[in-house]
């Protein structure tokens, strides 16, 4: 390796940065100083660009980047993986991290450093595609919002000697990483990653994200723990906040919930009603409690026996919020059939009680849902949308309302259609459902499914419950290897990991795997509980047709009929993208985790008879089949 190679190298490669002094943050609540891109500035979602054989294709995401990569076969003898450069706005440019190395033989032969060698420009990524989330190992303290230049090139390997970066193979792609909003839709994702090594590295081995289970309401800015920093290069103990892990793990979903309850707190002609299942977020609580004080409240909660202990945080929300409620704020407890299973918060102007906006998803109000849980959040600023919620709202609002819920036009199967200029083209059902009306769009749904022409990715807490929905999930992943079938579920007693030379589809778990992970890997803390908590299905990402299903519906036939849930389809090709990134981050992330792990050294793979990129070139193999899928034009 020249010098000038090797000079390049080390002025790219970033320390990663564990301070959390710096933090930027527009309030205290809401975490990172966010920015959105006006409509005139927002690139499109999806960015191509080839040359010398080599292709990128760029995805934007919620405040994360998909890359698919590809390099013509024939050249690719002693093809290493792929060097990657990113430039945040004017930032000073830095080599993506790579977890893995090459062997210290390798690196000793080559004169890199280990403390140097996790940079992609010394150890490249040996896949064809990566999920990029800022603020994961740079730039933690000001995460950059707006345009990144992604610079890919492919590497080379001669008798265990990294070849120089050859920039004429350099191919870059621009494209904008922020949180998604485009026109009067926005999606937020939680981060989900207690378990990983990125949480590892900030935060240690602390999985508590409260300091206790008796205090609803705690002083977020108190110390959590404390973790090992460098400094000048030395190891120090350097403490940190539950605010800190709760701003890195709520990520864009907590974000977008602050600003949905700060909007609403700043303007005191607005008013708030609440659909809550689980409720202890200590900001957001703390939040609810003043607009009760102020009279600008109404709240359903729950009552099923998931929250009867008279010290469930639920009950001490309900008598803070009595304590301190000024009319016309007011709570109801109740559960249709079996539960109240919403997350919902609608905006309302107080003095007409007409609806502005609204917030649903997957995301309970806790510290569960918002920093142990992977979860989303939709917000749909249209009056129309809004309104809908808000009169599901006044029909839920009394155990009788609740009693009779489904047999009102609100349940009914077809649900209801929203094609407007400003939103994605959506249809949206809430239950309780009769068995007839459940029947009738479980049967619409797992159709287009099983008639899906590209692609199925999917992200559900439980998939194995009685449902034609997740049997045609199943199905596509086990019979159709026409079919990029890539998903992940919370627990499952059977795994599907990819499999060499076949093209059956992935099935991964959130929990169950391995913690105590093989070398050069940190221990991680496990996950205190539900690690995947949406409820998403993906078809036809790539399609002619894409669509998402969303929400806080279990996609579960029995449940639909008695829980109160809402269910969104959404029939758009940016939000769709949106969420198959999301799929893909989750699923790469568990895999390695559920597989049988060997206690010996991870490495790169360096001159194996059969290359580690064989496999994406072989006809016959998932890997395949997910190169020609992301790096290729939309499907017809």
């Amino acid at each position: 390796m020249n010098k000038k190679t090797l000079r390049d190298g080390l002025g790219a490669t970033s320390r990663l940065r564990n301070s959390f002094a710096g933090f930027t943050r527009n309030n205290w609540e809401s975490g990172y100083l966010v920015r959105y891109p006006a409509e005139n500035e927002r690139n499109t979602m999806e960015v191509p660009n080839s040359k010398t054989g080599v292709s990128i294709r760029a995805y934007q995401g919620d405040a994360m980047t998909l890359l698919a990569f590809d390099l013509d076969e024939s050249q690719t003898k002693n093809f290493a993986g792929f060097s990657i450069r990113i430039t945040a706005g004017t930032r000073k440019p830095y080599y993506l991290t790579n977890l893995l190395t090459y062997s210290a033989a390798i690196l000793k032969k080559n004169n890199i450093e280990p403390e140097k060698a996790h940079s992609t420009f010394f150890s490249p990524i040996q896949k064809f595609r990566w999920v990029h989330v800022p603020a994961t190992f740079h730039q933690i303290e000001e995460p950059f919002y707006g345009n990144y230049k992604y610079e890919v090139t492919p590497r080379y390997m001669v008798n265990e000697i990294l070849q120089p970066l050859d920039h004429s193979f350099t191919v870059p792609v621009t494209i904008d990483a922020a949180p998604y909003k485009l026109g009067d839709f926005q999606i937020g994702f939680t981060r989900g990653f207690v378990e990983s090594q990125a949480y590892t590295n900030h935060f240690g081995n602390n999985n508590k994200v409260r300091p206790n289970k008796t205090d609803l309401i705690f002083d977020i800015k108190a110390k959590s723990g404390s973790a090992k920093r460098k400094e000048n290069g030395q190891d120090v103990m350097e403490d940190y906040t539950f605010e800190d892990q709760h701003i890195w793990l709520g990520w864009q979903a907590r974000a977008r919930i602050m600003e949905f309850l700060d909007e609403t707190l700043a303007d005191n002609t607005l008013a708030l009603d609440v659909f809550a299942f689980d409720l202890d977020e200590p900001v957001v609580c703390k939040k609810l409690i003043q607009l009760a004080k102020e009279g600008r409240l109404r709240v359903v909660i729950d009552n099923s026996k998931t929250h009867a202990d008279p010290d469930a945080f639920e009950n001490k929300f309900e008598a803070l919020f009595n304590q301190e409620r000024k009319a016309p704020s007011a709570i109801f407890r109740g559960r249709f059939q079996s539960l109240a299973h919403s997350k919902v918060f609608i905006q309302k102007t107080k003095a007409t009680n007409e609806a502005v906006k609204v917030l649903t998803g997957s995301t309970n109000f806790s510290t569960n849902g918002f920093y142990i849980n992977a979860n989303h959040v939709v917000i749909v600023s249209n009056k129309d949308v809004a309104t809908l919620y808000a009169q599901v709202f006044d029909a839920s609002f009394s155990a009788d309302k609740m009693k009779n819920f489904h047999s009102t036009g609100f349940a009914m199967p077809e649900g209801h259609q929203f094609n407007q200029s400003n939103a994605p083209e959506m249809t949206i059902r809430f239950s309780p459902h009769t068995k007839d009306a459940a029947t009738k769009f479980f049967t619409t749904i797992s159709d287009r499914i099983n008639h899906v022409k590209t692609d199925v990715l999917f992200a559900i807490m439980k998939d194995d419950s009685e449902s034609s929905i997740l049997k045609a999930i199943k199905a596509v992943r086990d019979d159709r290897e026409d079919i990029f079938s890539y998903g992940i579920t919370d627990t499952t007693k059977i795994i599907t990991l990819y499999k060499p030379h076949t093209k059956r589809g992935v099935r991964v778990a959130g929990k169950g795997g391995a913690h105590v992970l093989p070398p050069p890997f940190n221990k991680e803390a496990p996950i205190p509980g539900i690690a995947i908590h949406h409820k998403f299905v993906v078809v036809d990402f790539r399609g002619q047709e894409p669509v998402v299903y969303c929400g806080s519906s279990n996609l579960a036939f029995n449940p639909e009929q008695k829980n109160g849930d809402n269910l969104i389809e959404i029939r758009d090709p940016d939000a769709v993208t949106v969420f198959a990134i999301e799929a893909i981050r989750l699923v790469d992330h568990f895999a390695f985790r559920d597989r049988t792990q060997n206690p010996k050294q991870v490495n790169l793979h360096a001159n194996e008879e059969v290359p580690w990129h064989a496999s994406y070139y072989d006809p016959d193999d998932l890997h395949f089949l997910e190169r020609t899928l992301l790096i290729g034009e939309r499907k017809t």
